[in-house]
């Protein structure tokens, strides 16, 4: 369908322009050329629009394959695309179409659609005229609300709807793009869909830097995932090993504590254990010389065993028994004494360190080492020294008295 743009205002408002200079009675008033006073007129209507209509892109809808044969996809697509505009004008009255053709010399089979909107029941002026948002609401579209909430918006997604559903009938799945687009002429729309294409390039460029990135990011996360697995392995070994350190130390000082006390008990106790070795090896030698001196005597009824010693073996026997008697009492009453001294040395100790602590605290140290040294015997020699010292100071003192008592008799003398 083509008709030109002149033909087409005579039949949509050509009446309406005659029936308007019939009541004129002024002919300044009258209107010549409807067409050019829209052109002229600067109220933001448009002559006529022209939509593109356009199922799938050339990757998956082109109009010819790599043989110059159409293609299957373009085939059914040139079907939905001819019941569209076979019945464009049955479902928009108010749109007058005057320009309809089918390109199949590019990319993809696409409509190019030019209309004019045509509004009725005006009172004032020409009963019928060109104007867009009265157009759509005599088709039953709501008025705007906002400028994304409009006429010319809800028509669109009418017709998008529309399209959709012949799509389907076919077993086409669509996306649809451009739903943003504004209203462009032919090369405005090419070099947009250009525009499109290149972004899509771009973006297909990106999508796959970016599954790039990911699988590297990916292998990083996996990288780093192990790593914290090594190191919480590492500090739960170091820790493990941390405590057996601990354990270990604890261990050698209780070894160390343990030996120590042993050594002072050892030590405290050498001179009781030779003692006691003193004592036992002479009452071994004691025990083999009374064994010595005993003759054994048969008993005649038969129980125990006797012996017969003489009296002066028997003195010593008796003599010895006193004295192991009297060993053991001795040994208890120093066993006492000892056990009494070690606590005065244990007190006498705690005391010396209290003192240690407060000398250290006071800074005393220096002073308290000449003091402990002042409190040691003196030998022979340290007497001598201090006689001779002493003596001298002592003769020099005298020597001085004199000198003094001199020089005053000196003085009395000249005074008189």
């Amino acid at each position: 369908m083509q008709e030109s743009l002149k033909d087409a205002y005579e039949k949509c408002f050509g009446q309406a322009l005659r029936d308007y200079n019939a009541m004129q009675k002024r002919k300044d008033r009258q209107k010549n050329d409807y067409l050019k006073e829209i052109e002229n007129f600067g109220n933001k209507e448009k002559t006529f629009y022209e939509n593109i209509v356009q199922i799938g892109k050339k990757t998956d809808t082109p109009v010819a394959d790599e043989n110059g044969v159409m293609t299957e996809a373009a085939k059914a697509a040139i079907e939905v695309l001819d019941r569209y505009a076979r019945t464009f004008q049955e479902r928009n009255p108010n749109l007058y179409l005057f320009n309809c053709v089918m390109h199949l010399d590019e990319a993809t089979p696409h409509l190019h659609i030019d209309y004019i909107l045509v509004a009725h029941g005006y009172k004032n002026g020409m009963k019928t005229r060109n104007s867009l948002t009265k157009a759509f609401q005599q088709m039953g579209f709501a008025k705007a609300v906002s400028r994304e909430q409009n006429e010319t918006v809800a028509w669109q997604e009418r017709e998008r709807g529309y399209l959709t559903e012949l799509c389907r009938e076919k077993g086409i799945e669509i996306e649809v793009l451009g739903v943003q687009r504004d209203n462009l002429s032919l090369p405005e729309y090419k070099a947009a869909m250009h525009k499109v294409e290149e972004l899509e390039q771009q973006a297909v460029a990106l999508d796959r830097q970016n599954e790039i990135l990911e699988q590297q990011n990916d292998n990083l996360e996996q990288q780093s995932s192990e790593l914290c697995g090594q190191v919480q392995a590492l500090e739960a070994q170091n820790n493990e090993l941390v405590l057996q350190a601990q354990k270990l130390t604890e261990q050698i000082e209780e070894a160390e504590a343990k030996e120590k006390a042993a050594k002072e008990v050892l030590e405290k106790h050498d001179l009781r254990a030779e003692t006691f070795k003193m004592i036992s090896k002479e009452v071994t030698m004691e025990t083999k010389s009374m064994k010595s001196v005993a003759v054994p005597v048969t008993n005649f009824f038969g129980s125990e065993e006797y012996v017969k010693v003489k009296k002066s073996d028997w003195n010593k026997i008796l003599d010895a028994f006193s004295k192991a008697v009297s060993r053991n009492h001795l040994l208890e009453k120093y066993e006492k004494k000892i056990s009494n001294l070690e606590q005065k040395i244990a007190a006498l100790t705690e005391q010396v360190e209290k003192l240690k602590g407060f000398v250290a605290s006071r800074g005393l140290g220096e002073v308290f080492v000449e003091f402990v040294k002042s409190l040691a015997p003196k030998t022979m020699k340290q007497k001598l020294e201090e006689a001779k010292t002493d003596a001298s100071e002592y003769n020099q003192q005298r020597k001085n008295n004199q000198q003094a008592v001199t020089r005053e008799n000196k003085q009395r003398k000249q005074e008189l």
